[in-house]
């Protein structure tokens, strides 16, 4: 019951916050390490209302110190980098672990220099590696929205080798959002993104919506 309240709880503060959350990739099947920049508070928000409507269960790797801050989190399937075991028992039993290989919060930009437990899980458990590069901008809307670029890593060498793919594609694929963040027209959707979540409309919209039904 507390678990179902809490996801329900997050998916409408991720609703009532943003415009939308906008996806370009897909998530594979089975189980996935989703590897993603930590650069918004929004991030774990944005991964678990995609999963959630893709239908997956997501277990999420946290700081041990803020996971005994925030206890609760642990039904919404967090746990500590003390108890590192929970996150290949969920990949072997098919879920999508989500992870910040930053390991920390970071100033948008590129990201830093990224730990090795993303691509050590997707080789130990064993998973699909999932780059999941996350911006969240305010455009030409009232409320910002998150972009979220999709791209899976080879798991081609040991754990230092993966780990080094993993930051170039994390890199690259930042660069490429960031990239057509700045170049298109901030009213249109930019081009392969598909909108996965609606959440607040601008009043521009709801003002636009009015218009056609009052005449006056």
């Amino acid at each position: 019951m507390i678990d179902a309240v809490l996801r329900a709880t997050m998916d409408r503060v991720l609703r009532r916050g943003l415009g939308a959350v906008w996806v370009r990739g897909t998530l594979p099947p089975g189980p996935v390490v989703w590897a993603a920049n930590h650069h918004s508070w929004w991030d774990p928000f944005v991964a678990a209302g995609l999963l959630r409507r893709a239908g997956r269960q997501m277990v999420v790797l946290m700081d041990q110190a803020s996971l005994t801050r925030y206890r609760f989190a642990r039904h919404v399937g967090g746990f500590g980098t003390d108890e590192l075991p929970r996150g290949t028992a969920a990949l072997r039993a098919g879920r999508v672990l989500v992870i910040y290989p930053e390991g920390r919060l970071v100033a948008p930009g590129p990201p830093a220099p990224l730990a090795r437990g993303a691509g050590w899980y997707a080789l130990h458990a064993p998973a699909r590696l999932l780059v999941a590069a996350t911006r969240i901008a305010l455009r030409g809307e009232q409320w910002p929205a998150a972009y979220v670029s999709l791209s899976e890593v080879a798991l081609d060498g040991d754990v230092h080798a993966v780990t080094g793919a993993l930051s170039t594609a994390l890199r690259l694929e930042l660069s490429s959002l960031d990239a057509a963040l700045a170049e298109h027209d901030p009213r249109t959707a930019l081009p392969g993104f598909r909108c996965a979540l609606a959440g607040r409309r601008s009043w521009d919209h709801r003002v636009d919506a009015a218009r056609r039904r009052l005449p006056w």
